[in-house]
Parts: C-alpha cells; sequence; structure tokens
C-alpha cells in the first residue's frame, strides 16, 4: 500500500477543502468540527454584533469567552469576526467565498436573502460552490418561521414519548440529540456532495432540517409499529425492553434477547434452564414481545450481585455486559483508556483541556488536533492577510471603520 502520509494529506483526508463557516450553536458547529478534524481549512465568520450564544454556555472561565462547550465544538478552525450588515462586510464575505468549496450556514430562513447573501448570489461568484443550509424546521411549512433549539425538536418529532418513564411521564433526552444528529447529517451530505463534484455534478444546494433528520433518526425502530399500513401492530416499544439492572452496589447492562446464542448462554450463567425452555422466549419476537417479563427475571438475580460479579459472569459466557459507568468512570475505563480516546493540550486561554480525539482513524489520511479552538476574532488579520491578500494598511482601514473585528 502506497503511504500517503507525505503527499500533501498529512492534516486528514479533506485537506486542500476550504469551508466558510456562518453557523453558530450546535448543528452547524458541530458539523464543521468534525470536517475541520479531517484537515478542512474551516474558517469560521463570527458575527461581530452577535457572537456564538455557545461561548457562554456551560462551564466558562470568567473572561475566556471559550466555554467548555464551545472548545469542543470549534476545534481546528479559524476564527474571523466581521460585521455582514456593512456592505463592506458583506463584500468581504464574497470575496471569501469565490474561492471556497463549502459554505454552512444556519441562520433563519430568509435571512441570508435579506443580507443579499444568500444562495443566488454566492453560486453566481462560485458557481463549484457547495452550501448546506440548516434550519429547525426547513424553510417552507408551517413552522418554518419558528426558532428552533434542541429540546423543542425533539418535542416535534416525538423524542419524549419515546423516552417515557414508568409512570407514563414523557421526557427529553438528556443531551442534545437532535442537534448533533443533524451536524452527522450536514458533514455527511457535504461530504457528498463534494464526490458528486469531483465527479461532475457541480455545485449545488443542500438543505438540512433538524426536524427533517430527528424523525429519519427515530424512525426505524421507534415506530416500527407505525410501519405496517395495512395491518395493526402491538410489539412492545424499547423503552419496555431496554433496562438497566440494579446490582448490589451499582448498575450493568446486559442485552441477552438479540441472538440465540446469548439468550442461552445467559441462561446457563445465570443458572435458569427454565428460562431457556419457556416457550416464550423461545425466539426473538417472543423475547421482545415478553421484554418486560425477561428483565424482571434478570433483574431478581443481579440484584444480589456486584457490577463487577455481573459483567465477569456474562463476559465469560460471552453475552453483552457492560457496567453502567459514570461519567468519571468513563473517562477511566480501561477501554477508553487503551483506545486513547481522550486527550489533553494546551489552550492558550483556559489552559489544560480534555477533548475526544476524532472517532475514525485513517491509515494514509491521519486525521487530528492541529488548533484550538479559537477566541473571538483569533484570526482576523492572519485570514485577511493570508486567505485575501490584505495589506497590513488594509486591515487597519478595516478595523477603524468596524468592518472587522
Amino acid at each position: 500500500m502506497t503511504d500517503t502520509t507525505h503527499h500533501g494529506f498529512a492534516d486528514g483526508p479533506l485537506t486542500g477543502i476550504r469551508i466558510i463557516d456562518l453557523s453558530a450553536v450546535i448543528s452547524g458547529p458541530f458539523a464543521t468540527a468534525m470536517l475541520a478534524d479531517q484537515g478542512a481549512d474551516v474558517i469560521a465568520i463570527e458575527r461581530a454584533d452577535a457572537p456564538d450564544i455557545v461561548r457562554a454556555s456551560g462551564p466558562l472561565l470568567d473572561g475566556s469567552g471559550v466555554s467548555a462547550m464551545y472548545a469542543a465544538m470549534n476545534r481546528n478552525k479559524r476564527n474571523i469576526v466581521i460585521d455582514l450588515k456593512q456592505p463592506a462586510g458583506r463584500e468581504l464575505l464574497l470575496e471569501l467565498v469565490r474561492d471556497a468549496d463549502v459554505v454552512v450556514q444556519n441562520f433563519r430562513p430568509g435571512a441570508l436573502e435579506r443580507l443579499g447573501v444568500g444562495w443566488s448570489v454566492l453560486s453566481e461568484i462560485n458557481p463549484n460552490l457547495i452550501m448546506c443550509s440548516v434550519s429547525g424546521f426547513g424553510s417552507d411549512g408551517p413552522y418554518s418561521h419558528r426558532p428552533a433549539f434542541d429540546p423543542i425538536v425533539q418535542s416535534v418529532a416525538g423524542y419524549p414519548s419515546v423516552q417515557v418513564d414508568d409512570e407514563g411521564r414523557p421526557n427529553l433526552v438528556a443531551t442534545a440529540v437532535c442537534d448533533k444528529i443533524t451536524s452527522l447529517q450536514v458533514a455527511q451530505s457535504v461530504l457528498a456532495a463534494l464526490v458528486a463534484r469531483a465527479n461532475g455534478a457541480g455545485g449545488q444546494h443542500i438543505e438540512v432540517a433538524m426536524v427533517d433528520v430527528a424523525v429519519h433518526f427515530l424512525w426505524p425502530e421507534a415506530m416500527w409499529n407505525d410501519t405496517y399500513l395495512d395491518h395493526t401492530m402491538d410489539m412492545p416499544n424499547l423503552n419496555e425492553i431496554y433496562k438497566l439492572y440494579r446490582t448490589s452496589d451499582g448498575w450493568a447492562m446486559v442485552y441477552s434477547v438479540a441472538t440465540e446464542g446469548h439468550w442461552q448462554r445467559m441462561c446457563t450463567a445465570l443458572g435458569r434452564p427454565d428460562l431457556a425452555a419457556d416457550p416464550r422466549f423461545a425466539d426473538l419476537q417472543g423475547r421482545v414481545r415478553y421484554g418486560a417479563e425477561v428483565n424482571d427475571e434478570i433483574q431478581a438475580i443481579t440484584a444480589t450481585m456486584t457490577t463487577d460479579e455481573v459483567v465477569a459472569m456474562m463476559d465469560a459466557a460471552d453475552v453483552p455486559v457492560a457496567p453502567v459507568n459514570t461519567r468519571q468512570a468513563m473517562i477511566d475505563d480501561p477501554h477508553i483508556r487503551h483506545r486513547e480516546l481522550l486527550v489533553e493540550s494546551q489552550h492558550p486561554v483556559v489552559g489544560m483541556i480534555r477533548q475526544v480525539r476524532p472517532p475514525a482513524r485513517y491509515s494514509a489520511t491521519p486525521s487530528g488536533l492541529r488548533r484550538h479552538a479559537p477566541s473571538f476574532g483569533e484570526h482576523t488579520d492572519e485570514i485577511l492577510a493570508e486567505v485575501m491578500g490584505r495589506s497590513p494598511e488594509d486591515i487597519v482601514a478595516l478595523r477603524a471603520q468596524q468592518v472587522v473585528f
């Protein structure tokens, strides 16, 4: 195999791709961070009148402007602050777009058009441009005008009903799941469009709506009773089947219902041949349909054992099992440590930080952490000079006019 790491791809497979990031919060920035991890030169344009609210979301050192959440979602990017309300600011944006490969934005539908820098304008100056527009509810429809944040989209898409507890109370997923799965869709869609362009399709506009992604992600198993239109189905939902088992000192997860081998080996390990012979549990359909009964039987036994004992027993029997880690236990988990998943680095403003390395490992075009999450306008001068060829005098004048910061 030819080693290509010394032939222009040392920073990752997207080396040479330039992305202009006009997005904020999560759905856009997390996507562009993934693309930056893979080597793309991501230039984040932050609005002079509206810094990204994530800069102040979560743990934040006073005066740093780089919250823990912002650091995770904006690494490997360069940052320039432009006043897009000024004509000179919009001209700077157009100049950056002229030689870019991709633009990602999550303004409300119509906002860029009102600024005079919508898709029709950008594609005219750069016919090979790929632009991905991200919004909560899309560019049309009765909800298209609404501001959208993760809990709002979760609620419309039905996530709280899927997370219903034993008392029937709906619950939000306790992470920004719709924002983050939208980010994955944005990154994947951009990469697909880059492949299409390489194959002759030219530039194109991609629209990604969070609610579309949320329903798509939820559908396969959470909506299985709503799939066959000619038949009424009453299979229990996964919230009735997926249960954590209390142990004498914590919690464990045992997943024994998937294959016949797992089921039989678990019953043997637990000393319950009667469960293996029970006709209700004879196949996967039965073990799912009677999942609550299966859970009760397992729970009665695990409650008398420690978590380590449950894990050791099931692991020895080759049954899927895991301890239910706390946050700190996850950090300390020997497998997480072996994979070198968590990395520490020095941030010039906030000090030592811990982050997650890019999850994909490339044999020929390795990705990695090259840049810390930028401060507000940290690379303004660098981008104006290096990317746009502006002289020091030009930069001083633009700052004096408050076009850039």
